[in-house]
């Protein structure tokens, strides 16, 4: 699986010039479906910027090497809190395109695009572009109540977790690019065929998605339906046995019951079969009270589990005590691209959710 995502990492060193990501040393295994860029070049050297780095190493990989793809919110920060510095506000006033959640999780960019004073960029105009449009969004909110903590009221916007939510990403992306740029509407098309044959290799391997197609596969999946339907049998075998990609690699904790710290992690959890039966802060953006935590210790204790998933940018005493008291392993994960060195695009962080997820879960 890992050679199937090295295409999409040369790609981006030619495409992210000017330390849009850090980039380290050359990943050792070749890929042998090298990127071609269909149709010439893109045109035009769109100015594109992206709330965080998920989104820009899509946009990046769609758009082209002509395209300059620039991020607000880096690797290693919490996408809820960005301060609107003016400098991002200069960002904004000569984009092209401004490529969002579109939910309430990047609710300061309101006062950036305000400051920006560039209408094409605007909600509603020909530079905005919501990647959450037509995503399955889950845990929606019936009642908005801000006693309840930080509640997002348009349900969890944290889908860049989920990589069966990347081909909407992308295709969301792909549609504002030839809104700005129709002239160039094949070149961004066929590198979004690219990138979702990417997408379906690296989660099902490339024998089942060369037999079946992605698409078949992916719709199994998100109706829970693939496992069931894997158990058939296929020139004297089951198709169990040809499950390749993340999702086999990911086995060893399908089903497995988790802590988390916040509800960053559900589009991943629902994607790789995990089960998160608590959450440290009691409601989100609260720090956990003594009595949370207590109810916390007893739920590890009784139900004997033993991982806690946590995003590095989160405070980790409250997740050491807990860990302390009940000999649960504290996981703390990169939510973002670019958070580590060694993490430059989406595959490469799904990748390294699921080794460390496996190498702690024992």
């Amino acid at each position: 699986m890992k050679n199937i995502v090295n295409g999409f990492r040369n790609a981006l060193l030619f495409i992210l010039i000017g330390g849009f990501f850090p980039l380290g040393a050359q990943h050792q295994h070749q890929h042998r479906h090298q990127h071609r860029y269909h149709g010439g070049r893109s045109g035009g050297g769109l100015n594109i910027v992206c709330s965080f780095s998920d989104y820009a190493s899509i946009a990046a990989y769609i758009a082209g090497p002509d395209a300059q793809v620039q991020f607000i919110a880096h690797g290693e920060q919490d996408p809820h809190f960005v301060a609107p510095k003016p400098s991002y506000a200069m960002m904004l006033n000569k984009a092209d395109m401004w490529i969002t959640t579109g939910m309430d999780l990047e609710i300061w960019s309101t006062t950036l695009l305000d400051k920006a004073r560039n209408r094409q960029v605007m909600d509603g105009e020909i530079g905005f572009v919501s990647v959450s449009d037509g995503v399955r969004v889950l845990q929606k909110v019936e009642k908005a109540d801000r006693t309840e903590g930080d509640i997002h009221l348009m349900g969890n916007p944290h889908i860049n977790t989920g990589p069966l939510n990347w081909k909407i990403i992308g295709l969301n992306i792909t549609t504002g690019l030839i809104k700005v740029d129709p002239a160039n509407a094949d070149y961004y098309q066929a590198n979004l065929r690219e990138f979702n044959d990417m997408i379906d290799r690296a989660l099902f391997g490339d024998e089942l998605v060369d037999i079946f197609g992605g698409e078949t596969l992916l719709k199994l999946l998100d109706n829970n339906t693939l496992y069931t339907f894997l158990e058939k049998e296929y020139e004297g075998e089951k198709l169990l046995n040809k499950l390749g990609g993340w999702l086999k690699k990911a086995e060893p904790f399908r089903g497995k019951k988790i802590i988390a710290y916040h509800k960053n992690w559900a589009y991943f959890a629902e994607t790789f079969g995990l089960e998160i039966v608590g959450y440290i802060e009691p409601k989100p953006g609260i720090p956990p009270s003594a009595k949370h935590v207590q109810q916390i210790i007893q739920t590890i204790e009784d139900q004997q589990i033993k991982l806690m998933l946590v995003a590095s940018y989160f405070e980790k005493n409250s997740p050491q005590s807990i860990a302390d008291k009940t000999g649960i392993k504290a996981v703390y994960l990169p939510l973002f691209v670019g958070a580590m060195p060694e993490i430059k695009d989406n595959f490469q962080l799904i990748d390294y959710w699921i080794d460390q997820i496996n190498r702690n879960i024992k």
